[in-house]
């Protein structure tokens, strides 16, 4: 999941979230989403993650905010959310500035919620995600080939996935013509608005992204390539 896809989500809605840094970055992938205040919060990251925090340790030190903000950066995080109330009535202008000179996402929410709502659904996804990495098998393909060399109807099989996997999935030919799609329908419309540059992510040079497909989710897409009789005729994404 991105950035992106996770304020789509509708816990997060409901927050009235508002990006004030850091908006050129919301489609990095979020790897994971941990809650903390402590201003060295860096030293307890290993990157990608989504940080949650009230701001209570933070409040009344300028110093403490920018430092907070900067330990993110450097640990590789892929975002900050902020709620708003206990300790800053609204965004913060250190934080902001400290955000936007890093590039790193600054998200406030207006209308906070217990974060444990939001870590469970993005933890819940994500683990979803990574067993579909491994679920997305050869017999799964094998499967997608068949329906569609018999005539069957292939959006059975894409709904089924895109149920199982939570996932908006989009099969495309190998000019990345989008030929069909499944899930969720706003977030597959997310998924078709930026379709050009998610097409260049998920399969540009690197591993797992062209040959015998099934990446890595190191870029917060799952692929896999599509063909049978040794000759491929499309590529999945989730």
């Amino acid at each position: 999941m991105s950035v992106r896809q996770v304020l789509a989500l509708e816990r997060v809605l409901a927050g009235e979230p508002e990006v004030v840094a850091g908006a050129g970055r919301l489609d990095q992938p979020v790897r994971w989403v941990h809650v903390a205040e402590a201003a060295d919060v860096g030293v307890m990251l290993s990157g990608g993650e989504m940080v949650l925090t009230t701001g209570v340790l933070l409040a009344g030190d300028e110093e403490k905010q920018a430092e907070y903000i900067r330990s993110l950066h450097r640990a590789e995080a892929a975002a900050v959310v902020l709620g708003l109330g206990r300790a800053f009535p609204a965004p913060p202008e250190v934080m902001r500035r400290a955000a936007e000179r890093c590039g790193l996402p600054l998200v406030v929410l207006h209308r906070p919620f217990p974060f444990a709502e939001l870590t469970e659904e993005v933890q819940s996804r994500l683990v979803r995600r990574k067993y579909a990495a491994v679920s997305l098998s050869e017999a799964v393909r094998t499967a997608l080939t068949a329906l569609i060399t018999a005539g069957a109807p292939l959006q059975a099989l894409l709904d089924e996935i895109a149920q199982h996997t939570a996932c908006p999935v989009v099969v495309t030919n190998l000019a990345h013509r989008v030929l069909a799609t499944a899930g969720e329908r706003p977030a597959v419309d997310d998924v078709l608005r930026d379709w050009e540059r998610i097409a260049r992510q998920a399969w540009g040079p690197g591993p797992g992204r062209s040959g015998a497909g099934g990446g890595g989710e190191g870029d917060g897409w799952i692929r896999a390539e599509l063909g049978g009789r040794g000759e491929r005729w499309g590529r999945l994404v989730l």
